[in-house]
């Protein structure tokens, strides 16, 4: 195969080694300059990855293009009409994952058990709407890039994420809003599987964020998936992605 890999922080730099020691052509793109050193001497890399396309192309059914990162889903779709392999995510998978209300309220319409989620496209009004309807609430923002703003709620009246809101910096991305959802104890579960373009391929993948783990019982959201990714990329496996 031949492989051209676009992504932020090149996440999946075991999956590149491991395709390059199998005997397939790998290339990647890396955007952030801080992770541009990153298997530097190890893999080909490119600055300009759409200078590679007919690279791509030249290997018929046989090139692959390569998403990690979320955000990009339109320009996949318009790549695939092209004519192009693609694995990674679409323009309705950048909804459900970014739009967090919207993907909510398809689950409820799907009948599952969903927790309330309020939408707010200003700080204020969420400011406002803590005050009101004091409670212990989970904040994620719809923006990508500040993802690593979301914060689980400790307190039972909402004082911590009023603070954090109050507090944060302006950001272009705040424009895309972020929402409050009412906190669930419990441990999350996540489901995930390869999409052939017809069906989910078999067995899922099936994980687990217990997010006591640390001492004290307390760590930040997404840290034991963290954990996870960090010791799978020294394991050398990898997380899976839908085509």
């Amino acid at each position: 195969m031949r492989v051209l890999g676009i992504g932020n922080y090149c996440d999946l730099a075991a999956l590149y080694l491991r395709l390059s020691a199998e005997g397939h052509e790998v290339k990647v793109f890396i955007d952030a300059p801080l992770c541009q050193n990153i298997l530097n001497g190890m893999i080909a890399k490119t600055n300009d990855w759409r200078s590679e396309l007919q690279w791509v192309k030249s290997a018929g059914g046989e090139g692959i293009i390569l998403f990690e990162n979320v955000s990009c889903g339109g320009l996949q779709d318009a790549l695939r009409k092209d004519g192009f392999n693609v694995i990674g995510g679409s323009a309705f998978g950048d909804r459900l994952e970014i739009d967090r209300a919207y993907a909510q309220s398809l689950l409820a319409e799907l009948g599952l058990s969903t927790a309330a989620t309020h939408h707010f496209s200003i700080r204020q009004d969420g400011l406002r709407f803590l005050r009101e309807r004091p409670g212990r609430y989970v904040l994620k923002f719809n923006a990508p890039e500040l993802a690593h703003r979301n914060f689980v709620g400790g307190l039972g009246d909402g004082r911590d994420i009023s603070a954090l809101l109050q507090n944060l910096p302006d950001s272009p991305a705040d424009a895309a809003g972020f929402v409050l959802m009412d906190f669930i104890d419990g441990v999350e579960m996540g489901v995930g599987a390869y999409f052939d373009g017809e069906k989910f391929l078999r067995p899922a993948c099936l994980d687990w964020e217990h997010k006591r783990f640390f001492p004290g019982e307390r760590t930040r959201p997404s840290s034991l998936r963290k954990l996870w990714q960090r010791s799978s990329l020294c394991s050398g496996v990898t997380a899976t992605a839908a085509m």
